[in-house]
């Protein structure tokens, strides 16, 4: 509870540039744009850990793009998101 708590002040104090959002374990974007093949990838890596529902955003910070996870993808994941998004935005910045 308090985690999502945390994740919405987040979300208010700098608002995402895009998000995506896991639906029954597929990914679309439901804001902003995101890298399409990105979008495939998220799709599978949801599948690799069981994921059906979640969200991603791209925040903007100092150090450029950004993800942030919802509190419900398991934090083993994340890195693996953070991967393919570096490897699809490539050349897109």
């Amino acid at each position: 509870m308090l985690a999502s708590a945390f994740h919405w002040l987040r979300r208010l104090a700098n608002p995402p540039l895009f998000v995506v959002t896991i639906t029954g374990g597929v990914a679309r974007v439901t804001k902003g744009q995101a890298p399409p093949l990105w979008i495939g990838e998220i799709t599978s890596i949801a599948g690799d850990f069981g994921i059906h529902c979640g969200r991603i955003d791209g925040v903007r910070t100092w150090r450029g793009v950004e993800l942030r996870f919802s509190p419900d993808l398991p934090a083993a994941s994340h890195q693996r998101f953070r991967n393919t998004f570096g490897v699809h935005r490539v050349g897109k910045h």
